[in-house]
């Protein structure tokens, strides 16, 4: 699951991912009706990267409080988030059995869930396995490819070399064209 580009906005409801990024502002597609619209640098904007959540030891991040609820899950929705407050803690505490219930507030919980409803329907969380299986396979063709072409590159640049050494084809000693330049002539003044 790669969720660098998976944004919430200040001010709007539900998950945002970037397009494009002008000087003056961000351009971004909701994850529910794909509308995009342009979003301004001034507008407080978090990557779910940088979210974590409380938990009676370290905090976790976002990304793997996700991972686990959709583990739980099986791969399938998960609790609702109009559901009351017990059950949906019920349902944090089977992924994240260490979450703090002091610190985190039961709104954060029901937004937890609404975003994993989102990514689940978006398809970003089934995505991790495929691109990871898919990169690994382009990883190893790219290193073999670029092997092969080093090779090739080794044997190429060897003559490049010799024709330099041997005065063909390079700039001459003096730079210029082989022209005359007038001198600047300088009157006192």
């Amino acid at each position: 699951m790669d969720i660098t580009k998976i944004i919430t906005i200040a001010g709007k409801s539900g998950l945002h991912r970037i397009i494009a990024q002008g000087r003056q502002a961000l351009i971004v597609e909701s994850l529910t009706d794909t509308k995009r619209f342009a979003v301004p640098l001034s507008v407080r904007v978090s990557s779910l990267e940088e979210i974590s959540m409380f938990t009676t030891g370290d905090d976790v991040p976002l990304k793997d409080v996700l991972t686990k609820l959709h583990e739980v899950a099986k791969g399938g929705a998960s609790a609702d988030p109009k559901e009351d407050d017990d059950s949906l803690w019920t349902a944090l505490l089977k992924a994240l059995p260490e979450a703090d219930k002091e610190r985190i507030y039961p709104s954060d919980v029901r937004k937890l869930f609404t975003w994993y409803g989102q990514l689940l329907k978006s398809g970003d969380l089934d995505k991790k396995e495929e691109k990871a299986k898919e990169g690994k396979k382009e990883a190893e063709a790219a290193k073999t490819a670029a092997s092969g072409k080093e090779d090739g590159k080794a044997k190429k640049a060897a003559p490049k070399k010799k024709a330099a050494a041997a005065g063909k084809g390079g700039p001459k000693p003096g730079g210029g064209s082989g022209a005359p330049k007038a001198a600047a002539v300088r009157r006192g003044g």
